[in-house]
């Protein structure tokens, strides 16, 4: 087992503990429901980023054929946080664009139906979105010349990112406040989940929240226990059948 992989075990095994000891909100739903349809997603995308992504990646780094700065910076702990912000941030960007385009929005709207939202939600993604999200990537890899161990460092940290904000876990509120002026905490991540279509546009950070601040989507809700999470249009459409084909069939 590789380490992103070690990393992603061992996180969602840890923050689905936690939430269950200390919950956020009362999920109504089973377990199995909240899980089956999300665990499926990710095995998906897992493999199709396998077959597809990974492979591509490997070309890139086995035949150098980067052209970017970032291969000719010696300080290798400048490289890492360089990429590390670059990267951060254009997530950042695809997020919003997600949000901007009824295209991309047509499949970003599925992982927006989770009303039961927890550790499993950080793996409930489209695969079109998924797919789509890695081509402006990799042209960054390739453009900026990201090494492998710095592309790890930003992936490892982002799976645990994810699985955290996304978790049922009720942090103590000052806490949540005082981590939410670095990096995405559940509540600021709640907010974006709102079935309110104003606090959807906020909060499209991954892990750290100064591009919100920048560009101005910033917000932490003054009550995060009264949001209501995940688009009531497609409450009913759980099934992993209608979360893949949906969004196909809409457009």
């Amino acid at each position: 087992m590789d380490w992103k992989s070690l990393v992603v075990v061992s996180s969602v095994l840890v923050f689905s503990f936690l939430e269950t000891i200390f919950p956020f909100f009362n999920l109504k739903s089973s377990f199995n429901q909240r899980i089956y349809p999300n665990l499926l997603l990710g095995i998906i995308n897992v493999s199709t980023n396998s077959l597809t992504i990974t492979f591509i990646l490997h070309q890139i780094w086995q035949q150098k054929f980067w052209l970017g700065f970032l291969y000719w910076v010696k300080s290798p702990w400048l490289a890492v946080t360089i990429s590390f912000l670059i990267i951060d941030l254009y997530m950042y960007m695809w997020h919003r664009l997600m949000h901007s385009l009824l295209l991309t929005w047509q499949f970003h709207q599925v992982h927006h139906t989770e009303i039961s939202m927890n550790t499993s939600t950080a793996y409930r993604f489209h695969t079109v979105e998924v797919i789509l999200s890695n081509i402006p990537k990799l042209f960054l890899i390739w453009l900026l010349g990201i090494k492998p161990s710095y592309l790890l460092f930003y992936e490892i940290t982002l799976a645990i990112e994810l699985i955290f904000h996304h978790s049922n876990l009720a942090l103590p509120w000052k806490l949540d406040k005082l981590l939410s002026y670095i990096i995405v905490t559940p509540n600021i991540h709640r907010l974006h989940h709102s079935q309110s279509f104003p606090d959807t546009q906020s909060n499209y950070a991954s892990i750290l929240t100064i591009w919100d601040k920048l560009f101005h989507s910033y917000s932490y809700p003054k009550y995060p226990e009264k949001i209501r999470l995940g688009l009531i249009e497609y409450n009913n459409h759980l099934n992993i059948i209608n979360l893949i084909f949906l969004p196909l069939i809409k457009h």
